[in-house]
């Protein structure tokens, strides 16, 4: 009702004493219209009926400039406010329009994002078509505050959304109050020198049933598929029968047992190759289902093209299931399968202007990077949480392909020679 007073005093008064007017016909019968009053935005389309009088009705609009009627089908064409008007002989009724713009239409913002330091203030420029009562808001306050002339102060790093409103519309703006980091610094690693893999940091998924990808192995536990040894994780593929499956292999994590959120993740592999191989190191969200916890592939290599190397990541709004994931793929001049390789990610927070970015690395070498402004948005970006780190080696599946089984005349091992995290403190 507060909304419906505001709209009367901004379009101006009406010569109405009700809403919704009623005027007897020649016969008796009264008319009314059905909505009452209706509240649009530019462009929408809303029905008026009549009640009481339903037929040879004469549909008219006060302000066609601003809604149009035909056959009581009203089309909202610009803010302001108008009558629609049903007339059936002597009767008639009247249904109050009042037409909001959508948001942007007449309230602007600019720019879209700023980056700021701690202590610093910035006035935004704004655009107020109508003159309406303004009100600014900032959505953190801890980062940064915003006074009612649009002047904001940046207080400590993070990002906040500056919002302008009136009472019919709202902008937005991103302020991002830049994080001062230090060097990275080593936080933890696995060198896999003990003589059994450390189960106070790795967990086991086991079995098999395509894993959602259609995957030929079933994973086990086993030590003829999985053990630590001469410095090294070793991960083994091998033909054989093994619980419905025609092949065992393994695969680890360090999920609820050592998490990351933001750094330097890398490991040194070297990949098992031949046709039907799918090793991979890669990272999963530690809490949610997939895809909302989010997936970070580092690498995965498939052993029929083994000079080229993938990367990827998977969210809610982008995922493998949807085929609209962001990836990318790079073909060396030489194969992946024949030597040890480091295969990296740098995961950082708000490094630029607000944004988060993931980079790939082989060998220190970038090859691929994906940028995100929403960062608040878990459907858009969900790497502003802890993820747990895996490794396995699959055979066969969406990626895998087929498979030549001449591959198993000898072994199939993928080598994890360790695998370490380095992160940074703000200064």
């Amino acid at each position: 009702m507060r909304k419906l007073f505001f709209l009367l005093a901004v379009f101006g008064s009406f010569l109405l004493v009700a809403c919704n007017r009623e005027t007897p016909s020649d016969a008796g019968g009264t008319l009314s219209l059905n909505p009452v009053t209706l509240q649009l935005k530019v462009g929408e389309i809303a029905t008026v009926e009549p009640v009481g009088i339903t037929t040879n009705i004469e549909w008219s609009s006060s302000n066609d400039s601003v809604a149009t009627v035909y056959y009581g089908v009203v089309t909202a064409k610009a803010i302001g406010a108008a009558e629609i008007i049903a007339r059936s002989g002597k009767a008639a009724a009247v249904c109050p329009v009042f037409v909001t713009g959508t948001d942007g239409a007449s309230l602007r913002i600019s720019p879209p994002i700023v980056t700021l330091h701690p202590g610093e203030n910035y006035d935004f420029a704004y655009g107020n078509t109508y003159n309406l009562e303004l009100t600014w808001s900032s959505s953190d306050t801890e980062v940064a505050t915003v006074s009612q002339t649009g002047r904001v102060t940046a207080l400590k790093p993070g990002n906040t959304t500056i919002t302008l409103s009136t009472p019919l519309e709202s902008v937005s703006a991103i302020v991002a109050v830049e994080h001062s980091w230090g060097e990275y610094a080593l936080v933890w690693s696995d060198e896999f020198d003990a003589n059994a893999l450390d189960e106070n940091v790795w967990g086991y998924n086991t079995g098999g049933g395509g894993w959602g990808n259609r995957e030929l192995q079933n994973y086990t536990t086993r030590e003829e598929n999985i053990r630590v040894r001469n410095g090294m994780l070793e991960i083994e593929a091998r033909k054989e029968q093994y619980g419905g499956n025609d092949y065992t292999s393994a695969r680890i994590l360090s999920k609820n047992k050592k998490t990351f959120k933001y750094g330097k993740i890398a490991a040194r592999i070297k990949f098992p190759g031949g046709k039907g191989t799918w090793p991979a190191f890669w990272m999963m969200g530690n809490s949610g289902g997939w895809p909302a916890c989010g997936e970070i592939d580092i690498m995965e290599h498939v052993g029929s093209v083994p000079n080229r190397a993938s990367f990827a990541l998977h969210t809610p709004d982008k995922n493998g299931t949807k085929g609209n994931n962001w990836s990318k793929t790079v073909f060396f001049d030489y194969s992946l399968a024949d030597d040890f390789h480091v295969y990296a990610v740098e995961w950082a927070e708000e490094e630029q202007g607000g944004k988060d970015v993931i980079r790939f690395f082989v060998d220190d070498v970038m090859y691929a990077e994906q940028w995100e402004t929403k960062i608040d948005d878990p459907k858009s970006w969900p790497f502003n949480r802890e993820h747990f780190i895996i490794f396995n080696l699959a055979i066969g599946g969406n990626m895998g392909g087929s498979v030549d089984d001449s591959i198993f005349n000898t072994e199939r091992i993928m080598y994890v020679d360790w695998v370490r995290v380095w992160q940074r403190q703000e200064k």
